[in-house]
């Protein structure tokens, strides 16, 4: 049996059922990895290199973040969205980097700007919405 075959009619349906149950992903302290979103895929048109200097500067922003250096990846994600305005990513990791900083009000629009890009992606879109509630939650604090 061909392994895409497998993939869509075991697989899929399990991913598809974890993400029916209505809880949205637990914060575990872990930072998405920007490899939840593939690199522009040039067979779907995506060719354009700023697409992709976008994507590069999304990734070694969020190495960045991992590594704790919030202003760097500042930097690198305001050149991301500066290159290609309909990153989500970029926004999302924005929003990271500013709660890192302790800037809850800067996190809370670009985490804003994320839930907007990232609407149309499931996984993305409940992880922008669990951001929010811990933006929320610590200008609560």
């Amino acid at each position: 049996m061909d392994l895409r075959v497998i993939c869509v009619f075991f697989v899929l349906p399990f991913l598809l059922w974890g993400c029916a149950t209505g809880r949205g992903p637990v914060h575990d302290g872990a930072l998405p990895s920007p490899e939840l979103v593939a690199p522009p895929d040039k067979a779907r048109g995506y060719t354009d290199s700023r697409t992709l200097a976008s994507h590069s500067l999304t990734s070694q922003g969020y190495q960045l973040l991992e590594t704790g250096d919030a202003d760097g990846a500042l930097r690198l994600l305001e050149q991301a969205v500066g290159i290609n305005p309909a990153d989500g990513p970029g926004y999302y990791y924005l929003a990271e980097a500013w709660i890192a900083k302790s800037n809850f009000s800067q996190a809370a629009r670009f985490n804003k700007l994320a839930e907007i890009y990232l609407r149309k992606d499931r996984v993305w879109a409940l992880r922008a919405k669990d951001q929010k509630s811990r933006i929320d939650t610590k200008r609560q604090e």
